[in-house]
């Protein structure tokens, strides 16, 4: 049985880890003015991704709402949020993550005057019951050691009547069955003898050789869904996120191929650490059928 306090330990440390290697070299150097140019690229990307951040919590609508961020990353969407004038709380596993969001939210002066970030496990949140009318989360919550914990969490702190918008990886998609379990896990025998192989292949990136490894990932099917969100009201799940440089060995070369006639989206600086390639029509209609991302919005009933 995986031991919760050394799985924490390990997560802290490898997302700690990937925050310097992929975010450190921008967030040492950036300024206001430029901390606003790349909020305003990230905003148009994700309008033109169809991603969750505009198109199931619409930037219109967040003036004055309290929002809670579940992992930050490095502060880029909870930014966004409060530009558009949320009174944003953002919480991460990771020290580092917790202060690079806090440095953005001081970029920002008067504008992110009700926000604030800080550091906190998801499964426990320091907060009170009814906080909050948005809970937000990008893709991390299917890392956490008690995913339904966090998901009961995320319940206990929305106001009555307040919505969640999560990103959890969906199982049933191209990427799991056959760049994850076919191609690293059984032809490249990943997944013999090792519980954690699909922790280890995913969330390996940035700039540098990273020296520890993602300890836990989680997928989920739509009945999966279902069960996890089942105390929520009209659970919408919708999937997204096809691409094709993530197929081993051929992804490389796509992507040059991808970059070459596509072309880089700016938005990509404050999530990726690096401008990020456009995404073709193909990639953007398959991603509807067999996406890697479930975009998951659910409502706490008012009574």
């Amino acid at each position: 049985m995986t031991n919760a306090v050394d799985t924490k330990s390990d997560a802290r440390a490898f997302w700690g880890s990937l925050y310097k290697s992929l975010y450190d070299h921008v967030d040492s150097n950036i300024s206001r003015e430029d901390l606003f140019k790349a909020l305003d690229d990230l905003e148009d990307m994700f309008r033109l991704r169809g991603h969750m951040a505009v198109a199931d919590m619409p930037l219109s609508e967040l003036s004055g709402k309290s929002v809670l961020e579940i992992g930050p990353g490095a502060g880029g969407h909870s930014s966004l949020f409060a530009k558009h004038g949320a009174n944003v709380t953002s919480i991460d596993i990771t020290v580092e993550r917790a202060r690079a969001t806090q440095a953005k939210y001081n970029l920002m002066g008067d504008m992110a005057a009700g926000c604030g970030a800080l550091q906190g496990d998801a499964e426990d949140l320091p907060f009170a019951d009814g906080t909050f009318d948005i809970v937000y989360s990008n893709g991390v919550l299917h890392h956490t050691p008690d995913t339904e914990t966090s998901i009961a969490e995320v319940w206990r702190v929305l106001k009555p009547g307040g919505r969640a918008v999560i990103m959890l990886y969906c199982k049933s998609s191209w990427h799991y069955w056959i760049n994850m379990y076919l191609c690293i896990g059984l032809i490249m025998g990943r997944a013999f003898g090792d519980k954690n192989w699909l922790g280890k292949a995913t969330e390996w990136g940035g700039r540098d050789q990273q020296t520890v490894q993602n300890p836990i990932t989680r997928c989920y099917t739509a009945s999966g869904l279902r069960k996890l969100f089942a105390k929520y009201e009209n659970p919408h799940f919708r999937k997204a996120e096809f691409y094709f440089y993530l197929i081993p060995k051929f992804g490389k070369l796509y992507r040059k191929y991808q970059i070459k006639k596509y072309g880089t989206h700016p938005g990509g600086v404050l999530v990726y650490g690096e401008p990020w390639p456009h995404q073709s029509p193909l990639e953007y209609w398959l991603g509807q059928h067999m996406g890697w991302s479930w975009f998951i919005t659910a409502n706490k009933p008012n009574s």
